[in-house]
């Protein structure tokens, strides 16, 4: 293979793309040609104000799927032509967490498109641990929406148990939430409310099965929800995690609502305790996906779960720095660079 590009946020809004040797796969790792890799929120985060675990230089990439194009020693079950996607958090397995099966609060977590090199690249090197195969039923423009998908299964699983009959709140509607809406939704969720001020992402969630899609601009916001929902939501997911918005959601999750933080935010919060106390609400943190998280996605997008509707531009990774100042404007949903095994017809939708 000759010289492949890859991509680096070396600094604050700097976006490199360099020709680099190709990676030779290590005992045990598997070399991806990258089919499609999503621009994910975290990474605009790293773009705007760096990484929360490193420092620059970072090369991202953590949504992603590809074509094996060779395998290293010591590697079973993956040959070259192998349809695979990645699974980007890799867990130590020995750990304090990962021992109760708290695999996404390892001690030693190792991230694909952060502690080592993404899938922003024409071809990356991963270990085992970090692919799963392609379902069957799902193309690779499909298959790259997984993890994303599955970030929000865990998400909609911390209320606990069914949510059959149950009626949510998602706040925002990008990527994460609408995810969220249709993992809600697939969960048993009797209603969902999303709130999102781009009003092609509100069509777009009532299209995909909110019972309504709401401007959170709007002073009667907290009364719509309730209206759309005959009564306050028993569960909001708050994928956009911002002061205001977390404000928003504990005053709809009044009284005995669950409210459940997605979204990465950052900085101090002003929290009333009597506000968890005397009217019961809980507050949950959703970090990543478990094992059985992937499962569920994976199945959600074999059996036809439109998670590729989300996908509103497609661009050569050449063109990562251009994409990803597209996405940093919020008027997209989810844009794929679109590697050298990405369906050559494949374009903006």
């Amino acid at each position: 293979m000759r010289e492949l590009s890859q991509v680096w946020i070396t600094g604050p809004h700097t976006v490199e793309v360099r020709r680099v040797p190709p990676p030779e796969p290590a005992p045990g790792e598997v070399l991806v040609s990258t089919a499609y890799a999503g621009i994910c929120g975290s990474d605009l985060h790293t773009l705007h104000r760096g990484h929360p675990w490193l420092p620059y230089p970072i090369p991202p990439g953590h949504e992603a799927s590809g074509v094996v194009a060779a395998t290293g020693p010591d590697v079973d079950g993956y040959a070259p032509g192998d349809r695979v996607y990645l699974r980007p958090a890799i867990a130590c397995e020995q750990c304090f967490y990962c021992r109760r099966g708290r695999q996404n609060l390892c001690e030693h977590l190792i991230g694909v498109g952060s502690h080592r090199p993404g899938a922003f690249a024409d071809a990356f090197t991963v270990p085992v641990a970090a692919l799963a195969p392609v379902p069957a039923g799902a193309d690779l423009a499909a298959a790259a929406m997984i993890e994303p998908l599955a970030t929000s299964v865990h998400a909609v699983g911390l209320a606990g148990g069914s949510l059959a009959g149950a009626t949510v709140a998602v706040l925002g509607g990008g990527t994460i939430g609408l995810c969220t809406l249709l993992a809600a939704r697939a969960a048993g969720a009797d209603a969902v409310v999303v709130t999102d001020p781009v009003p092609g992402k509100r069509a777009l969630a009532v299209e995909l099965g909110a019972t309504a899609a709401l401007d959170p601009a709007a002073a009667s916001l907290p009364d719509d929800v309730r209206a759309a929902l005959a009564g306050r939501p028993d569960l909001v997911l708050d994928c956009v995690a911002s002061a205001a918005t977390l404000g928003v959601a504990l005053d709809l999750a009044v009284r005995g609502g669950t409210v459940v933080v997605v979204g990465v935010g950052h900085g101090p919060l002003t929290l009333a305790i009597e506000t968890l106390q005397d009217q019961e609400v809980r507050l949950a943190g959703s970090a990543m996906y478990l094992p059985a998280d992937f499962t569920t996605a994976e199945r959600l997008v074999a059996t036809g779960t439109p998670v590729t509707r989300l996908v509103t531009a497609v661009h050569p990774l050449a063109d990562a720095a251009d994409a990803l100042r597209a996405a940093a404007t919020g008027t997209e949903i989810k844009i794929h660079l679109a590697g050298p095994a990405a369906d050559p017809s494949t374009g903006a939708p």
